[in-house]
C-alpha cells in the first residue's frame, strides 16, 4: 500500500482507510492542542480580553461553573487555531495520492493560501472587528443601561467574530479554486456581481453575532472586497490554465 500511495494507485477501501487515519491523527493533535491550551488558559484569556481594554472595565460571572466551562470552550477554540495548519497538512497528505505527481505542488499552494487567509481573517477580527464592534455596542447602550458583561458572553462573542473572520477570508480561495477546476469562470462572477452583493449582505446579517447594521457592514464590506479579489484570482487562474 505504501508504494501505491506514491504512485497514485489506491482502491476505494484504501482511500477510506487513509481518510480514517488522517482524521484520527488530526483529532489526536487537536485534543492535545486543546489540553495544552488549557494549561495556559489565563494567558490566552488575557490576550483575548485585550481588544476590550478601555471599553469593558470589569467582567462578571453569574454561575459558579461559568468560568470553568467558559475556559473549556476557550481552550477548544485555541486548540483548533493551533492545530489548523496541522489539520490542513493532514488534508494535503490525504489528497496527494489522488492526484498526479505534477499537481501535488498546486494542492500544497492551495492549502497554504487557505491557511494564510485564515490567519489574516483572525487578525482582522482581533485588531479591527472585535474592538470596533465592542466600542459601538457599549457606547450605543451607554446612558440607557450599565454594562455588566459576563465572561461567558464576552468570550462567546469574541470567539464567534474570530471564526467568522477566518471563514469569510476564504472567499478568494474558493472562487479561484472553482475557476481552476473549470466549474465557474471570472466572467460569471463579474456578470453576477449584483446578486453576489445581495448574497453578501444576507450572509453578513446571518453570521453577525449581533444583528445591527453597523456590525453587519463591518463584515459585509470586507466580504465585498474579498469577492472582488476572488474575481481577480479567478481571472489569474484562467490565464495560467491557458498558458
Amino acid at each position: 500500500m505504501t508504494d501505491d500511495i506514491y504512485t497514485g494507485k489506491m482502491s476505494i477501501i484504501e482511500h477510506l482507510e487513509e481518510l480514517r487515519k488522517r482524521i484520527i491523527i488530526s483529532l489526536v493533535f487537536f485534543v492535545a492542542a486543546a489540553i495544552s491550551s488549557f494549561a495556559f488558559i489565563d494567558k490566552i484569556s488575557n490576550m483575548l480580553k485585550l481588544p476590550a481594554s478601555g471599553i469593558i472595565e470589569n467582567f462578571i460571572f453569574t454561575a459558579p461553573t461559568e468560568i470553568f466551562t467558559t475556559y473549556l470552550r476557550l481552550s477548544i477554540l485555541a486548540g483548533f487555531i493551533i492545530s489548523l495548519p496541522f489539520i490542513l497538512f493532514q488534508l494535503g497528505l490525504f489528497l496527494m495520492p489522488a492526484v498526479q505527481r505534477g499537481k501535488r505542488k498546486a494542492i500544497a499552494n492551495w492549502l497554504m493560501a487557505s491557511f494564510a487567509l485564515s490567519m489574516l481573517g483572525l487578525i482582522f477580527s482581533y485588531f479591527f472587528a472585535l474592538p470596533f464592534a465592542l466600542k459601538f455596542l457599549i457606547n450605543f447602550a451607554r446612558g440607557t443601561a450599565f454594562p455588566m458583561i459576563s465572561v461567558d458572553k464576552y468570550f462567546s462573542f469574541a470567539g464567534a467574530l474570530l471564526l467568522i473572520g477566518a471563514g469569510i477570508f476564504q472567499i478568494p480561495v474558493v472562487m479561484a479554486l472553482l475557476s481552476h477546476i473549470g466549474v465557474l469562470r471570472a466572467a460569471f462572477f463579474r456578470k453576477n456581481r449584483k446578486y453576489a452583493i445581495v448574497a453578501v449582505f444576507i450572509a453578513a446579517a446571518i453570521i453577525t453575532p449581533t444583528q445591527d447594521i453597523v456590525n453587519m457592514l463591518l463584515f459585509a464590506v470586507p466580504m465585498l472586497a474579498l469577492y472582488e479579489a476572488g474575481i481577480l484570482a479567478s481571472w489569474a487562474m484562467e490565464k495560467r490554465r491557458k498558458a
